[in-house]
Formats: structure tokens, C-alpha cells, sequence
């Protein structure tokens, strides 16, 4: 058993010393290595956000969304007056077209 325990460690410490010189072999030294940096402009002035995008009418998912018909919105987009089912024209369904 002592011998087993042995073996199963040497093989171990072999394995570990193969794979370090061939990853050195593959990847190089760090010596060799290069590397780029780059200058970043930062600007602390703010863009207006294009209005074809950013528009009362665009889809936003954090607006409530609202049963019928929206009269009036806001600035911000929501809605101000909701044109309930009893207040719009009454329309025909099919059960009302139909004659006996």
C-alpha cells in the first residue's frame, strides 16, 4: 500500500513538471511579452439622446400599461386620460348583425 501511495505521487510530481515545460515551450516567457495601452478621452459633457428613439411613443417597459384607448399622455409618456370601454363608440358584434 505505501508503495502504491508512492507511485501515485511521483507520477503526479512528473506530470506536473511535463506540463510546465511544455506550457513554457508553447506560450514563451513573460519577458517576451507585449502588450498596447490605450488613451481613452473621457468628456464630462452630456448628449441629447436622438428624438426618434427617445419619444413619448417608444416602447419603454417600465410604463404602465393601460385597458383602452389613451386620450392624452404626458412629457414623460404615461398616460393622463384612458378612454374606458363605456365611454368609446359602441360598436357592433357579430351577435347584433345577425337576423332571425
Amino acid at each position: 500500500m505505501k508503495t502504491d501511495l508512492a507511485t501515485a505521487i511521483i507520477a503526479a510530481i512528473a506530470g506536473f513538471v511535463i506540463a510546465f515545460f511544455v506550457t513554457n515551450l508553447l506560450t514563451g516567457s513573460i519577458e517576451d511579452f507585449s502588450y498596447k495601452t490605450v488613451d481613452a478621452d473621457v468628456s464630462t459633457t452630456l448628449e441629447e439622446p436622438s428624438p426618434e428613439v427617445f419619444n413619448y411613443r417608444a416602447l419603454n417597459p417600465t410604463v404602465e400599461v393601460y385597458i383602452g384607448s389613451c386620450v392624452e399622455y404626458n412629457e414623460s409618456g404615461e398616460c393622463v386620460e384612458v378612454l374606458t370601454e363605456e365611454e368609446a363608440e359602441p360598436t357592433e358584434g357579430p351577435e347584433e348583425t345577425q337576423e332571425n
